[in-house]
């Protein structure tokens, strides 16, 4: 880059002064917003669309290298399929964002103009792509946890397969050439050893022509010394194509992957059998996949939802990673929002080593303060112990949760030591919409939606108008009823909320009127299966407890309270539980919620059951 840049493209960001990186994002986004609404002026057809989001994306690059370097002819070129006309408004804030532009490092520039991408692309294309670009700091600390795990940059082959807009691609060619070891080379040899250790792919193709420009900036010193451009290191491709998962092993595979659900062809199903589990997301695939390209020594370090540390879904995966690559590091994100734009997930940075790797995994909590990430240390985990390594891995979400984590991973009840048995409710009502009754009738049984789950107690007044209370029940449904007293948990929660875990009994009462109910299928029931050694009510008394919703979220990773999870939560001693059945029968439940909750935290922190 010019001179004149303000922010260094040193590897290491400490150099960088985080009050100039906000001072520069927050012009940048005055800017950002008037080529946005530029661009809405303009047809707003999909398909043109994305061809004017590459216009005006390459125009502002190509504006830059103009800008920064005297040689044009070196500066690669974005050739449009179609001519689009950019209006002269758009033109001048396109010179007006690269004159900005000109004062940041090669990453800055990525990450503002792959935003700037992203926003411009039809929301559908977004959303089908799954690509959401790094914020410089994000890809500063993932590469500096590799750096601790004994990466070599000067000798490691290192692969990014979904390279985006260059997000880990140019920091690492960074940090390659920076290495005192390839430094020292000639300019030629620098060159040469950087295209052959560095390797992106990427589907779209603009993405990975943005990727090629930002390396050509980061290298124009060298390629001018040299005398030639940069040889292209990005592969324009599906990444999880089956020709390209047994390409050479690789010492380290980095990225941020893509994210959402995607519907798989049986044979792709086929070709990713190991680790799934009914649905399946793009970063999974990736995780599956990185195990395929790294070395048997190598690491993988990936930005990923956290929801693969926990739900039935991904256990398939959890158990593929333990047995071929140990979690080493994992990073939480204490807050969901400004992280990435437009991303309500909570995230984490992962890595990955040897399968032989024996020790815990470390764990960090991230805080962002505008563009200064703050990293905490929280201590080491076992998330491999016992039988079962595809179980929810048992980790603090924040701070203050690490020493409920450390103890309760200890306790060794768990919901089917008590005799019960968690699944979701039978009833999926929109499958059943003929039987469905307001009121009720001859052959009707109640029908026990979300709403009647409340940590208050069982409640069949519904509020919602729109639900039916009761299930006409036909020959052949008996599956469908619940015909024992059991205790019931919401089944769709969010992190936002006060609780997470919902729970309550249904009175006995209630079963002794109706004979039965029909639970619909976003509430979990627990019902016992064996003889009852704690009572319903007692069991939903625990879970209501503030200590059991802290530890929930330590294993959960989505919005779904799962039964694999609840299956999974730690729980206090069963002597634990005949006590609050004691204080249930003599006291209203309302006036002993303080004394339940030091009951329990009591017993999780002492090892009752130890």
């Amino acid at each position: 880059m010019s001179s004149t840049s303000l922010l260094t493209n040193s590897p290491h960001p400490q150099v960088e002064v985080a009050h100039e990186v906000s001072a520069l994002r927050d012009e940048w986004m005055e800017i950002r917003d008037l080529i946005l609404d530029s661009a809405d002026d303009l047809q707003d057809q999909p398909s043109y669309r994305e061809l004017l989001a590459q216009a005006i994306c390459a125009s502002l690059l190509q504006a830059l290298w103009t800008l920064s370097f005297a040689d044009e002819t070196a500066r690669p070129a974005w050739t449009l399929q179609v001519n689009v006309r950019l209006t002269s408004s758009l033109e001048s804030l396109i010179t007006t964002a690269a004159d900005l532009l000109g004062r940041a490092s090669c990453i800055e520039v990525g990450y503002l103009v792959g935003g700037l991408y992203t926003a411009l692309l039809p929301p559908d294309v977004r959303a089908r792509r799954g690509a959401y670009y790094t914020p410089p700091e994000i890809a500063h600390r993932l590469l500096d946890l590799v750096d601790e795990e004994g990466v070599d940059w000067s000798k490691s082959r290192i692969l990014d397969p979904a390279c985006g807009g260059g997000a880990f691609l140019v920091p690492v060619a960074q940090r390659v050439l920076a290495d005192p070891r390839i430094s020292r080379m000639p300019a030629d040899r620098r060159l040469s050893h950087l295209e052959r250790q560095l390797v992106g792919i990427e589907i779209d193709p603009f993405a990975a022509w943005m990727t090629t420009t930002l390396l050509s900036f980061l290298c124009s010193d060298l390629c001018e010394e040299v005398g030639r451009q940069l040889e292209p290191v990005i592969l324009v491709a599906d990444a999880l194509g089956e020709d390209l998962l047994s390409i050479e092993p690789f010492d380290l595979v980095v990225g941020n992957p893509p994210y959402g659900r995607v519907q798989l062809s049986a044979e792709e199903r086929q070709r990713f059998r190991r680790s799934l589990y009914g649905h399946a997301n793009l970063y999974g695939l990736f995780l599956d996949a990185a195990l395929r390209w790294r070395s048997t020594t190598g690491l993988i370090a990936y930005i990923t939802p956290t929801s693969f540390l926990g739900g039935r879904y991904f256990h398939k995966l959890r158990q593929l990673l333990v047995n071929e690559s140990r979690p080493l590091v994992i990073d939480i994100f204490a807050d969901r929002t400004g992280v990435f734009e437009s991303v309500q997930q909570e995230t984490c940075l992962a890595v990955f080593g040897s399968p032989e790797e024996t020790r815990e995994t470390s764990v960090h909590h991230l805080q962002m303060h505008g563009s200064e990430l703050i990293a905490h240390p929280s201590g080491c985990f076992d998330v491999a112990g016992g039988e079962d390594t595809g179980g929810p891995w048992l980790l603090p979400r924040s701070r203050n949760q690490v020493s409920l984590v450390k103890h309760s991973s200890k306790a060794k009840t768990r919901l089917e030591d008590l005799g019960y048995k968690a699944s979701t409710g039978p009833l999926v009502w929109n499958r059943h919409k003929d039987e469905l009754r307001a009121a009720p009738g001859e052959s009707t049984l109640p029908l026990i939606w979300a709403e009647a789950v409340r940590p208050s107690g069982f409640d069949f007044t519904y509020q919602n108008r729109s639900h039916a209370a009761y299930f006409l029940l036909g020959d052949g449904q008996e599956h469908l009823v619940e015909k024992k007293p059991a205790a019931l948990v919401q089944r769709t929660t969010a992190k936002e909320q006060r609780r997470r875990l919902v729970a309550c009994a249904i009175p006995v009462d209630f079963f002794q009127r109706w004979g039965g109910v029909v639970v619909e299928n976003h509430v979990n029931v627990l019902r016992s299966v064996d003889e009852c050694v704690v009572s319903p009510e007692a069991l939903a008394a625990v879970l209501n407890t503030k200590v059991m919703d802290e530890l929930f979220r330590c294993l959960s990773g989505t919005v779904a309270v799962s039964a694999s999870e609840l299956h999974a939560l730690p729980l206090p001693d069963v002597s634990v539980f005949h006590e609050i059945e004691a204080l249930l029968n003599k006291e209203n439940g309302s006036e002993i919620t303080e004394t339940l909750d030091e009951l329990v935290l009591d017993a999780l922190l002492t090892g009752a059951d130890s």
